[in-house]
């Protein structure tokens, strides 16, 4: 431990070689004037508090981190956290938007959620008006730390502290045990963010937590970790004693930011199930009669599709007969918006945590012979309108298609 614990040191004080650490302001004038502010706002329209770097520590950014803890440093890099920021050309497309609308203070806190990462933060608003914030620079912003998106210290660094799930570690720098990182209230700050703004029109429709929390693994013990973070026993760093941890991968729905990402997000394929099944509840294809097609929310703990409320799936079932299509039916789960002149929910038939439902085949009364019965699930983030509205071709991965199954089957008759 105490060979770990000198290598740890050796390799912080490298990162801090030839750069002066930094000094932290003290919290006061524009800062605090901040700090209060964002303190009278909901939840969700809160960034993180500025804290001092911790002791021991040139700086709070995710590369710092990285250099000790490289492996969780190196699954990070891959994760839907990491690439929230720039690297998210649909969330940078809405952000022009909000920000021409006045709004984008709220934004920026779930994809930048550090106030050390906010060019300006806001001390308050004119008339009280969302869309009309009282800015002024920010005297600890950091730009190499705001391109860290939802980054290490976005859950880890607190008052001065590295926080962690045990508190007990050898590290060279101030360290505090936080039991709420084993929590689903770490999550929530951004993954339940429900609210509608009639004066802007403006909508936060991310309900994750409550649906979570209305579902049965809430009761049965599973936190969010518990699916997107998995559990691995593995040293902190080198030379460190392994210990149960947890994977900082945060696959999501597996629908790569960029379509550069496409590989290395693929090969969190085997740690992260789709959540989604979809398979034929019989294969005895009868000429005239009905095939079903099962599809069930499994495996998530929240309503599929979740999140951002133009997420869908789309389940397709059809058979085909020298080369053709003979029958096809097909089912788009989701919710629908009405979003102007006002927003509007018009329908959701989102799947809840367990639920199943078929997808019903009518098979032709004329059929007959060989068939091919074709199973399909596209699970999408983006639709075909917004991709031509923000000009994001080539620039977003729209969906994936996660089920794609072929069976051969022959056609009886009664």
């Amino acid at each position: 431990m105490r060979r770990a614990a000198i290598v740890l040191l050796l390799a912080v004080a490298l990162i801090g070689c030839g750069r002066k650490q930094r000094r932290e302001p003290e919290p006061e004038g524009t800062l605090a004037k901040a700090e209060a502010f964002y303190a009278s706002q909901p939840r969700m329209r809160q960034p993180v508090p500025h804290s001092a770097t911790p002791e021991g520590l040139p700086d709070v950014r995710s590369a710092t981190c990285g250099a000790c803890h490289q492996e969780i440093y190196a699954e990070w890099r891959v994760s839907t956290h990491s690439h929230a920021w720039t690297d998210d050309a649909q969330f940078m497309a809405e952000l022009e938007k909000s920000r021409k609308q006045g709004v984008d203070w709220m934004c920026v806190n779930c994809h930048t959620p550090v106030v050390t990462q906010l060019e300006t933060v806001v001390v308050g608003l004119e008339g009280d008006q969302l869309h009309q914030p009282i800015r002024e620079a920010n005297p600890v912003f950091d730009p190499a730390m705001q391109e860290d998106a939802i980054g290490c210290a976005t859950c880890h660094v607190r008052d001065g502290a590295v926080l962690g799930p045990y508190g007990d570690t050898a590290a060279p720098h101030a360290v505090r045990k936080a039991d709420e990182l084993r929590s689903i209230d770490v999550c929530t700050q951004c993954h339940q963010a429900s609210a509608y703004f009639p004066e802007q029109n403006l909508m936060c429709a991310f309900e994750t937590g409550d649906e979570f929390r209305a579902g049965p693994y809430d009761d049965e013990g599973a936190v969010c970790q518990t699916c997107h973070m998995p559990e691995v026993e593995r040293p902190l760093m080198a030379g460190f004693p392994a210990r149960s941890t947890r994977r900082h991968w945060f696959g999501g729905s597996l629908i790569p930011k960029r379509p550069e990402y496409a590989a290395e997000v693929a090969a969190l394929q085997p740690s992260y199930p789709h959540g989604m099944t979809l398979d034929w509840e019989d294969t005895d294809v009868q000429a005239g009669e009905t095939l079903r097609a099962r599809y069930a929310n499994a495996e998530a703990g929240h309503r599929l599709p979740t999140g951002d409320p133009e997420r869908w799936i789309l389940v397709e079932a059809w058979i085909e007969q020298d080369g053709r299509t003979v029958a096809k039916s097909e089912e788009r789960i989701g919710s629908v918006y009405e979003w102007w002149p006002t927003v509007k929910k018009l329908s959701d038939n989102r799947l809840a945590p367990r639920e199943e439902r078929s997808l019903a085949l009518t098979v032709p009364a004329d059929l007959s012979g060989e068939v091919t019965l074709r199973l399909r699930a596209t699970k999408g983030r983006l639709s075909d309108e917004v991709m031509e509205f923000h000009d994001l071709h080539g620039k977003a991965v729209p969906s994936l298609v996660f089920v794609d199954e072929t069976a051969r089957a022959t056609v009886s008759t009664r």
